[in-house]
């Protein structure tokens, strides 16, 4: 028994390699932010009282490796919220609570594109509608709103046959 105590042992104590190495099993999940993953590692080991210097160190040394990126992960983030129907204004908002900087989601989010219009048209089709009255309209409206459609391209989704 007294050698298992060792394995839970709660040291707070993190190398080089334990911070690369939680860093990687989180990469190796999914795409992250490189604040998201900077703020991941500090939490992990807050009571050390060097973690910023080493998660900075972490964080610049997988960007020059290509092992983490924002563009990567704002292009995944848009993606996948595009998947779920979800307009620019609100993926727009996201990101940007994320802390990302503008010029990058810009770079992946164009609102004006016709995309969003079709892709709140495919959206409303799959809600079976019907005919809708006014009530009905507004009802869809707010929802597509919601969505993150700004008024134009829910307008022009409400308008489609």
């Amino acid at each position: 028994m007294a050698g298992l105590a060792g394995i839970y042992m709660t040291d707070k104590t993190a190398s080089e390699s334990d911070l690369r190495a939680y860093a990687m099993r989180l990469l190796s999940r999914r795409e992250y932010a490189v604040r998201e993953l900077h703020s991941k590692v500090c939490h992990k080991w807050r009571q050390q009282d060097d973690i910023d210097l080493l998660a900075d160190q972490l964080v610049d040394a997988l960007q020059l490796e290509g092992s983490l990126s924002d563009e990567r992960y704002v292009e995944a983030f848009v993606r996948s919220r595009t998947q779920r129907s979800q307009g620019p204004l609100k993926i727009r908002a996201e990101l940007r609570q994320k802390q990302l900087p503008d010029t990058l989601i810009e770079q992946f989010l164009d609102p004006e594109e016709e995309h969003w219009v079709e892709l709140a048209s495919t959206w409303l089709a799959r809600q079976d509608t019907g005919n809708l009255d006014f009530a009905g309209g507004a009802k869809f409206y707010r929802r597509l709103i919601n969505r993150g459609f700004n008024h134009d391209q829910a307008m022009a989704a409400l308008e489609k046959p």
